[in-house]
């Protein structure tokens, strides 16, 4: 059945042929009804009549039905049309990490990154008994927020269910784990060693088995012992290049038993303290561009030093953040130092005008300092401090407060009151390689639920004008604030600004709750 951009099938209309797979073509195409964009995966014709390939193509459904996970792309519903199977899933809007690839250098913590969220998934299937079986980097999309999405889960099974026949190997053979070229029992273990190959290929710059044949690269899989990949790019720490030779064991019992194991093993290399670069991957036959100046990974974290009031403050590292409360601070206190001012001299000035006294400097330099403290007051300096004036400065001569008068000797003339500036925060501590892990997890799954939050208001939004209303304006604004303080986050995240980060996700999450409540979720 062709389907040609602009045709209709079921509530879909056909966009454009996003790519074909092992089984099924996938296009891009618009629910006519919500006027949201999906995916439609559709079983190739000469493949119908193969009651093998519909069971798998079922088998598919079934399986991707069962997982909801942040890191795998998700199904939405699966209908028949002229007797075709029809797979609704999510559209990932991005590149493979394939394509990722050829794009520009990763850095090693950005490689290893994308590869723990691929682990994330597939902790997550495999604790359900869902095997991947087809791990590589044209199965795994990266969204413009940097989140990766698990995908094709074409040749997946259940352990329990088996759809092969014996002998037979499914899956990219450039991937494929020796037991899978064997043909014998594949579990979980397959899909690590998969997993390590395609770390292997990003951060050395090639596959660590390759051939001019089929035959040759499949004949390596399973008797080759692969070349060191720090031998390839001596950029590497030695412990990464244990972590990823580990994964690449023959033996399955040789290799980490869990995605968790292998997940937790390379998370000192995911985080914003590393700074080891990733060799070129040769996917493609022109080499890499430079790297461009804004880069995925996360720079060490590094106190910004402002400057200070007076010479009496050292330099003291400060988070850099806005000034603006600081200066209303500022400004504050000198208005309420204005209204003391005029309210303290005043009256004083009148009751000297009316009894003509003469100014305190003229009293004798012989009079005691107690006598003096019980005397008269020095009438104020000529300049009074202005209302506006910065607290950052120098302090003005000022007359004394009325509640400062006994607690100092007085000297001859008017006593200069000192405006004590706002006290700084203490220096920041730098966060924990564990904590900024923990932020970078954070903020991939509200990216994740942000997305989702997304998707439902823009389909309320349509469904409301198809109506000839509006959206409520309180959601608007909720929407609004969502985006700009995950895009916030996402910032500060890049300049390792933790604390403002974690601050810009809190707001974030209060608001997806309160989307989320309104929707119903």
């Amino acid at each position: 059945m062709a389907f040609e951009p602009g045709k209709r099938v079921g509530d879909y209309e056909v966009i454009e042929l996003l790519g074909t797979g092992g089984m099924g073509h996938v296009y891009r195409a618009r629910n006519i009804i919500s006027n949201r964009i999906e995916a439609l995966k559709i079983l190739l014709p000469d493949l119908s009549a193969d009651r093998e390939f519909a069971d798998r193509f079922l088998s598919e459904i079934r399986t991707l039905a069962s997982l909801d996970h942040p890191n795998i792309a998700l199904l939405h519903t699966a209908f028949q049309a002229d007797d075709q199977l029809i797979m609704v899933m999510e559209y990932v809007k991005g590149n493979t990490l394939e394509q990722r690839a050829c794009l520009s250098p990763m850095t090693t913590s950005t490689t290893v990154h994308y590869i723990s969220q691929a682990l994330y998934a597939l902790s997550y299937a495999h604790v359900r008994s869902v095997i991947h079986r087809d791990i590589k980097p044209a199965n795994l999309m990266v969204t413009s927020n940097s989140v990766v999405k698990l995908m094709d889960f074409g040749i997946a099974k259940k352990v329990d269910v088996n759809l092969t026949r014996t002998g037979t190997t499914i899956g990219s053979f450039y991937y494929m784990s020796p037991e899978q070229v064997n043909g014998s029992k594949v579990d979980a273990r397959s899909d690590l060693y998969s997993t390590g190959i395609v770390l292997y290929e990003l951060l050395a710059g090639r596959r660590p088995f390759e051939s001019d044949s089929t035959y040759g690269v499949l004949d390596k899989q399973l008797h080759a012992t692969p070349q060191p990949p720090i031998e390839l790019n001596p950029a590497l720490p030695p412990q990464l290049n244990a972590i990823i030779l580990k994964a690449l064991a023959k033996d399955p019992a040789e290799r980490f038993q869990t995605a968790d194991a292998f997940r937790d093993a390379l998370k000192p290399f995911c985080t914003a303290t590393q700074t080891y670069s990733a060799a070129p991957t040769t996917f493609a036959a022109p080499a890499p561009p430079p790297p461009p100046p804004q880069s995925t990974d996360y720079p060490p974290f590094q106190p910004v030093s402002m400057p200070q009031p007076n010479a009496a403050s050292p330099n003291v590292p400060i988070a850099r953040s806005s000034n603006k409360p600081l200066w209303i601070a500022t400004g504050a206190i000198a208005a309420m130092l204005a209204l003391v001012v005029v309210a303290t001299t005043v009256p004083r000035l009148l009751k000297a005008h009316a009894s003509e006294a003469a100014p305190a400097a003229t009293q004798p330099a012989a009079i005691p300092p107690s006598t003096q403290q019980e005397s008269t007051p020095a009438p104020p300096p000529t300049e009074q401090p202005a209302a506006t004036s910065d607290l950052t400065s120098e302090p003005h001569q000022a007359p004394p407060r009325q509640p400062y008068q006994g607690s100092t000797s007085p000297q001859a003339g008017a006593t200069a009151t000192q405006v004590i500036a706002p006290q700084l925060p203490p220096p920041t501590a730098q966060p924990s390689e564990a904590e900024v892990e923990q932020l970078q997890e954070r903020l991939i799954q509200l990216d994740a639920r942000a997305q989702t939050v997304d998707r439902a208001i823009a389909q309320l939004r349509h469904q409301q004008e198809a109506d000839g209303l509006g959206l409520r304006n309180d959601m608007e604004t909720a929407d609004a604030k969502l985006n700009s303080y995950m895009q916030v986050a996402r910032q500060d995240m890049q300049l390792s600004k933790t604390a403002s980060a974690q601050l810009s996700m809190d707001k974030a999450e209060a608001e997806i709750e309160t989307l989320e409540k309104f929707l119903g979720r």
